[in-house]
């Protein structure tokens, strides 16, 4: 998979994911430096012949310092606690084979469209590059040359990278299981389409070609049978799938997990004592669904 190159760059090589690291002059922390998409300690364990792939988009706080001038600073520490999936890195870090997106949504979302004219959150200005906060005040300035600069470096590289880990699935396994991992707030936010205050505990997103009805039916009785309330399609909707087998090729599956932030995280961002038993829980779910 990705290995980091000095010259920032990416290069395919089989195991590790990592964005390329021109960022790398920005002060280092675990989130950011080397810009890793796996934690690279885990090399030795992984399940690389699992034909299971966890893609985790937003659990990323990190915004370029470069581009931090274009936000306003203000709004950005309650914005960040808001809009990022805290922590599902580590929870859906369970020996897998992982992609995860090294910056935050707010800076670019890999999985908004990137043509704004098909997003359907781009009128709300939180398309592939947001310029307004959940509250829907402004939260950027951005031109559209910059925003093309900021797609071709992030946004494309990494469906490119999504892309190649699924063709290594498919080309060694002969298929692919896409978990999609993410959480969403227990109180809906302002910029949200549905705003049913009665959220449930997992939402599975699914797709009628990537997601069999067998994996639906095993994922809804699994977390049910562990006490938790499952809607499907609410109140987000959908999984990820690279472009090149959306609606074609039926070795690539795909279900997205919706973790409500109620059940591990704290309002103030901090774990809470269920965290662990959670993350347990996914882990047991996992190996189900590697038989499925």
């Amino acid at each position: 998979m990705k290995t980091h190159r000095d010259d920032g760059s990416f290069s395919f090589s089989g195991v590790s994911w990592i964005l390329k690291t021109h960022l790398e002059k920005e002060k280092p922390s675990q989130d950011v430096n080397g810009r890793l998409f796996i934690d690279k300690q885990k090399e030795a364990t992984m399940k690389t012949h699992s034909h299971i792939l966890i893609n985790v988009p937003h659990a990323s706080t990190f915004i370029p310092e470069e581009e931090r001038r274009f936000f306003d600073e203000g709004k950005l520490t309650h914005e960040l606690l808001a809009m990022t999936d805290h922590f599902c890195d580590d929870l859906f870090g369970l020996g897998y084979e992982m992609i995860r997106f090294p910056v935050s949504r707010l800076f670019c979302d890999f999985e908004r469209f990137r043509d704004d004219e098909k997003e359907m959150m781009a009128p709300k200005g939180m398309g592939a590059c947001y310029v307004a906060c959940s509250d829907q005040t402004p939260l950027r300035q951005l031109t559209l040359e910059h925003r093309e600069e900021i797609l071709r470096t992030y946004y494309d590289t990494y469906h490119q990278a999504l892309t190649l880990a699924v063709e290594e699935k498919v080309g060694q396994l002969g298929r692919c299981v896409i978990i999609d991992g993410h959480s969403f707030p227990a109180v809906p936010l302002p910029y949200e389409y549905d705003q049913n205050p009665n959220r449930p505990d997992i939402c599975i997103g699914t797709d009628n070609f990537h997601t069999s009805e067998k994996m639906v039916r095993q994922t809804t009785d699994f977390f049910s049978k562990k006490g938790f309330r499952i809607a499907i399609n609410a109140p987000f909707a959908g999984t990820m799938v690279p472009m090149k087998y959306y609606k074609i090729d039926p070795r690539v599956s795909s279900i997205m997990i919706e973790i409500n932030r109620k059940l591990y995280m704290e309002a103030d961002g901090t774990p809470n004592e269920d965290y662990s038993a959670l993350k347990e829980f996914l882990g047991e779910w996992l190996t189900l669904i590697e038989k499925c």
